[in-house]
């Protein structure tokens, strides 16, 4: 997701602020030389060798390769006043338990994702100003540039790639390399095929309602050794579980949950099913920019389904809808009576349907429902 990337423009600041490169320290820690170090100890060494005088920067690429990492982050801190230590990580356990409790008060967290599609759009020089008409003006390329986005995802270095072929193989090797090395090989994985059944299964149904019991039956593996499998699959970003909305908690883990991934890129690279799950793609990466924003989402299935239910704080600020088109009626009547449903439910005045490529609004029952395509709504581009 462009987490060393970041570390080397913070370190080229640095320099350029005139700091000097001996007060510079950048490990990467997936290195086997590092396997079994102490983080305080190479520090101690790193000392010896450069002594540098005046304030020191840390950078730790992919720490918790490191065994008791938070400990010597702590010890360094607590011993030492000039000193800035910037870590990453690719498990989102980092932020949790005794990791969180150990550095409480002495960090502050960033979250990195792939590319936006905003992001993506400024990098491509397709569109640098978003302001409705602009976008309209552009509409031919922006929605080509879309297209790409939705089927390879925003994997800076796959971004990159003009080749179709070399961003694919690309993102099966991240695939493949998350699977192996950040799970597999850190959980001691030992059933390995199974392990990798349930995340191809994920994969392939992402979007999907799934209940972890008949799940377990399908894939025959023990229905705990499956949520761990799940678990490991969220502590590395690759898969996110949204829970059905409930007030109750009881009944929020009673019902099925959805399945989403942190790229679309990877849902092509493993299911080869594009052509055929343009929907789906749509809802997951509507899904990843709620995510992005830091919102807490739920989906809500009353006598109807809604995608997405978006909670801020205590109450319920938004529902969304996502579908490729509303052309066919009775997909219209699905969707739109499914969000209705959850805005009367919610108390909310208006909703969201999210398209590929289509615009209107629907006045019915008190509600004004607003018809918008993905991409301008990745764009933050409204009237």
């Amino acid at each position: 997701s462009g987490k060393t990337t970041l570390l080397y423009l913070l370190i080229e600041l640095l320099l350029k602020e005139k700091v000097q490169a001996p007060n510079i320290l950048h490990l990467n820690l997936e290195d086997p030389a590092f396997k079994d170090a102490s983080i305080y100890n190479l520090y101690e060494k790193y000392l010896e060798f450069m002594n540098p005088s005046g304030k020191v920067y840390i950078f730790l690429d992919e720490v918790q390769e490191i065994e008791g990492w938070q400990k010597d982050i702590r010890k360094l801190y607590d011993g030492l006043k000039n000193l800035k230590i910037v870590i990453t990580g690719s498990n989102s356990s980092l932020l949790k338990g005794e990791y969180a409790t150990l550095l409480s008060g002495r960090t502050i967290l960033q979250e990195v994702y792939p590319f936006s599609f905003k992001e993506m759009g400024k990098l491509k020089g397709v569109v640098t100003d978003f302001e409705l008409p602009v976008i309209i003006r552009k509409k031919t390329q922006i929605k080509h540039l879309f297209r790409e986005y939705l089927e390879y995802g925003g994997f800076p270095e796959v971004v990159d790639k003009g080749n179709k072929k070399l961003k694919t193989l690309l993102l099966k090797e991240y695939y493949n390399g998350i699977l192996t090395r950040d799970v597999i090989r850190r959980h001691s994985i030992r059933q390995t095929g199974k392990y990798e059944k349930a995340a191809h299964y994920l994969m392939s149904n992402m979007t999907s309602l799934f209940s972890v019991k008949n799940l377990s039956g399908l894939l025959s593996i023990n229905i705990h050794t499956l949520e761990d499998y799940i678990s490991f699959l969220e502590d590395v970003y690759l898969v996110f579980c949204v829970n059905h909305f409930s007030y109750s908690l009881k009944k929020q883990i009673t019902y099925p949950r959805k399945a989403y991934c942190i790229d679309n890129g990877f849902i092509n690279a493993v299911s080869f099913k594009f052509s055929e799950d343009i929907g789906r793609l749509l809802e997951n990466k509507v899904f990843t920019e709620i995510k992005r924003k830091g919102m807490e989402c739920y989906y809500w299935k009353g006598k109807r389904e809604c995608d997405f239910i978006i909670k801020d704080e205590r109450t319920v600020s938004e529902a969304i809808q996502v579908t490729y088109s509303l052309k066919d009626n009775s997909t219209r009547k699905r969707e739109s009576e499914g969000l209705l449903e959850a805005l009367k439910e919610f108390n909310l005045k208006k909703g969201t349907i999210l398209t590929y490529d289509e615009s209107d609004f629907i006045q019915a029952e008190g509600k004004k429902i607003d018809i918008i395509p993905v991409w301008q709504w990745l764009l933050k581009a409204t009237d």
